[in-house]
């Protein structure tokens, strides 16, 4: 039967179109109407006896760790101390990402990060390739740093893994299943042979180059990492990071080649179950895919299908890079989902942007906890962080728009994968878009908004329970006249209730519903104005606890 499915219409007819588009593609996968048969491989009974995925799961991405230091200076305490930041925390995964295009361990199957650097010489010699200049001190010092743990015998993988065992945390390992990075490039200290000797193998796409899984030789090169990463280190947990980087097939080939990667993913499935009886406990697998249900399947990644065949225990669903998405769908993905014993969790991002090519917001520590506290709400197993290295980082280096202090990571870090936890806390949610689309149909932002004398729009914010009694809440808006030096005056409404009298753009706790909460901004200034973004602010008394 047909999945009934909705969702809010918030990025116009066109998308609308093309979601139910591929919610039949979807039944159609479901029904088994291209003869494949879809009985599970294994029992949902077996898989939904595996200890459920909960907490913070949290991507340590394959070069962070070697940044931290002056090239040639790491030490073996430094992976250690990358682990200990996470402890007493409520981290209960820690990804520990492998690859990108090469390795970062001293593998037999693929090159390893430094192949060819010679740390006697200068940023001049043969390995740093068509990097430029400016670049070439930060893989000076990824290559110089990893060459040291090698030459002395440390596996930098197994080192952080056996860290994770003695604090606590579940160790997983992480592949990037099609990094980009650098993909514009003839020759990068990031490529690997594979990929430039290659060029058969690798697609040119509007913004990257990137593998083609469409072919043999692409799956086989990946199989075989995966077979050597199960192989040589006990783990709990494979993750297959398939928004590293989200392309993987020739446009207009998704669909087609998405039966193949289900087939592919069934090999990869065997090499689990035989990790699994060499270091005789269960090996979870997991991937991570675009948030949005018909865009992964868009992209040729069949999730669904996967669940259905057994083939994963888990699903992470996430924005690429350049936003945090406050509108994950994650209930769609758990009706998707149903029978199959496998459960979703919502990923965040560092950054926050509110529209393509947009000013980058600053992401605070209340806008990470809006985001967490509308997936949970929707049914997100816990909470995934990808690139947020910057609570461990030492150095100085991340944006005023992504820094937060170590009192606010320690904080953020206990109370993310909690609706409890985040109820009493001040938080903000704010007007973004989907980072990701179907190739060739990509979804409609809704921001930026040109607005004329007298118009006016609204937006829909998804924020969970209906905030404590105690809530306050501000409409903050980024206004820009069309016309350079004419103002902008706005009206605003929250839920059809106008604002507080002389209080600018603030609401009363009962302005405020469980769930969606429209905000209709009008314009009632003489000249157009332009809405560049939009966020929804609730701030609760001092508690006397850090808010």
């Amino acid at each position: 039967m047909f999945l009934k499915l909705w969702r809010r219409s918030r990025y116009g007819d066109e998308a609308m179109f093309v979601r139910c588009v591929f919610r039949i593609l979807f039944a159609c996968t479901l029904l088994g109407t291209s003869g494949q048969r879809l009985v599970a491989d294994e029992p949902t009974a077996s898989r939904s006896s595996r200890l459920p995925i909960q907490g913070i799961l949290y991507n340590e991405d394959d070069s962070h760790r070697f940044f931290l230091d002056p090239p040639g200076e790491m030490k073996p305490a430094r992976l250690d101390s990358i682990v200990d930041k996470l402890g007493d925390s409520h981290v209960r995964i820690m990804l520990i990402c492998c690859c990108a295009k090469n390795t970062n361990y001293e593998s037999k199957v693929w090159d390893v990060y430094g192949r060819g650097f010679d740390a006697g010489r200068n940023n001049d010699q043969p390995f740093f390739g068509d990097a430029p200049k400016s670049e070439r001190d930060t893989h000076r010092r990824w290559a110089q740093n990893l060459k040291v743990m090698l030459d002395s015998g440390v596996d930098p993988m197994q080192r952080m893994i056996d860290r994770c065992r003695m604090r606590h945390i579940s160790p997983w390992v992480s592949i990037r299943m099609n990094d980009a990075h650098d993909s514009g490039a003839r020759k990068s200290p990031l490529h690997s042979r594979f990929w430039m000797e290659h060029p058969e193998y690798v697609v040119v796409g509007p913004n990257f180059k990137y593998l083609n899984y469409g072919l043999k030789p692409v799956r086989d090169h990946m199989l075989a990492l995966i077979r050597e990463v199960c192989d040589r280190y006990d783990m709990d947990g494979l993750e297959l990071d398939w928004n590293r980087f989200p392309m993987h097939f020739r446009a207009g080939e998704e669909i087609e080649g998405s039966k193949a990667l289900s087939e592919w993913m069934v090999e990869v499935r065997e090499v689990v179950r035989a990790a699994e009886k060499k270091w005789k406990h269960p090996i979870l697998l997991m991937t991570r895919v675009p948030a949005w249900p018909e865009v992964s399947m868009g992209r040729g990644l069949d999730a669904i299908t996967w669940a259905r065949r057994g083939l994963i225990d888990h699903l992470v669903v996430a924005p690429f890079w350049a936003t945090t998405d406050f509108d994950i769908p994650v209930e769609q993905w758990i009706e998707l989902l149903k029978g199959t014993g496998v459960g979703v969790t919502a990923g965040l991002e560092y950054r926050v942007q509110a529209s393509p090519g947009g000013d980058m917001l600053h992401n605070t520590i209340e806008c990470r906890r809006g985001a967490a506290m509308g997936a949970l709400a929707r049914g997100s197993q816990g909470i995934y962080l990808f690139n947020y290295f910057i609570f461990i980082n030492n150095r100085n280096e991340a944006t005023e728009t992504e820094l937060l202090s170590r009192k606010e990571s320690v904080s953020l870090l206990k109370e993310l994968d909690s609706i409890e936890a985040l109820a009493a806390r001040d938080r903000s949610y704010v007007v973004t878009y989907p980072d990701i689309s179907i190739p060739g149909n990509p979804i409609r932002a809704v921001l930026s908004k040109n607005l004329a004398s007298g118009q006016s729009t609204e937006f829909s914010l998804f924020i969970g329970p209906k905030p404590l009694a105690s809530a306050r809440d501000e409409v903050v808006l980024t206004l820009a006249p069309v016309k350079p030096g004419e103002t902008c005056v706005a009206e605003v409404e929250l839920n059809g209730q106008s604002a507080l009298a002389g209080a600018g753009y603030a609401f009363g706790s009962a302005a405020f519903r469980k769930g969606d909460n429209v905000v209709r901004v009008a314009n009632a200034g003489t000249s157009a104005m332009t809405v560049k973004s939009v966020i929804l602010s609730l701030r609760f008394p001092s508690t006397g606890i850090a808010n």
